[in-house]
């Protein structure tokens, strides 16, 4: 399946969340596009046009914004990946998730 990837500078990353006390999702989109997944809705808050699974943002500040962000919220569960595969194949060259996880 064909898909774009851009790398973007997002103004925050630790965000409430209704699950858990916030979520954290190091990318938005997801290359497999499976036909089932529940995070299709995100589409219409991408802005994007592509058919899901055809695209995916890299949000690459994503670690060095958690690290700031920790201190100055209170402390509560994180939902990591709530609406985005987070090992889905660019983690092998981005490390998101895995830096993300290493900050909690």
């Amino acid at each position: 399946m064909r898909y774009d990837s851009k790398e973007v500078q997002v103004k925050s990353i630790l965000n409430i969340s209704k699950v858990y006390a916030y979520v954290v999702n190091p990318y938005t989109g997801c290359q497999h596009g499976c036909f089932y997944c529940y995070a299709r809705f995100m589409k219409r808050f991408s802005g994007h046009r592509e058919p899901w699974g055809e695209f995916v943002d890299v949000k690459i500040n994503a670690p060095e914004l958690l690290r700031l962000e920790i201190f100055q919220k209170t402390r509560g569960r994180v939902w990591v990946s709530g609406v985005c595969d987070p090992y889905q194949p660019l983690e092998q060259k981005y490390e998101l998730t895995r830096r993300c996880l290493e900050i909690l």
